[in-house]
């Protein structure tokens, strides 16, 4: 198995306060790994160093042998994506604009068909029209879930990524990230 992810002597401060101290960490093809901690110790601010979205106070962090950090020399699109604790919506447009929109950014086109069929995996079917600002917290989140059974990222760094969902929606969550890791050999974090 190839190295996904991988990072080295990772800080993070915020302020003076260290909030990470010397924290290492290899992921390889089709593993899980789970970073557990309380509230407020650095566990959102790690994945965000860990997706390139922030900077790390010192340490080095290498996705698919190309650094992110502490200087991007990548070359290649390598589809790690951030889930986010909060779903990022465009919640004026519809669902079928949101997915759309979400697909496009990463180059990827998909047929109607595609995208209700990815919809009705997560429990939204026939929902496709419908303003996002009108969904419930769980049901922004199946949305946000439906884009990666389309993009099918190589790594999907998850910012606690079963909140607002139900039994039935944070089952069908583990499944999707199951089947992901399986079939398309993504790293789960």
């Amino acid at each position: 198995m190839s190295c996904y992810l991988s990072c080295e002597n990772i800080e993070l401060k915020v302020g003076y306060h260290t909030l990470v101290s010397r924290f290492s960490l290899s992921v390889k093809s089709a593993q899980s790994v789970a970073i557990t901690g309380s509230n407020g110790s650095g566990k959102t601010t790690l994945l965000r160093v860990l997706a390139g979205l922030s900077k790390p106070h010192s340490g080095k962090v290498t996705v698919m042998s190309e650094q992110i950090s502490p200087n991007n020399e990548t070359q290649h699109e390598h589809y790690c994506i951030f889930l986010s604790n909060i779903p990022s919506l465009l919640l004026d447009h519809c669902v079928l604009w949101n997915l759309e929109f979400f697909t496009n950014s990463y180059g990827l086109k998909f047929t109607i068909f595609e995208y209700q069929s990815a919809l009705k995996k997560v429990g939204l079917e026939n929902r496709e029209y419908q303003v996002a600002r009108t969904l419930s917290t769980g049901q922004k989140r199946r949305l946000s879930l439906a884009s990666l059974i389309l993009s099918k990222p190589n790594i999907i760094l998850a910012d606690e990524p079963t909140n607002g969902l139900d039994e039935i929606g944070t089952q069908r969550c583990l499944n999707i990230f199951e089947d992901l890791r399986i079939h398309n050999h993504s790293s789960i974090i």
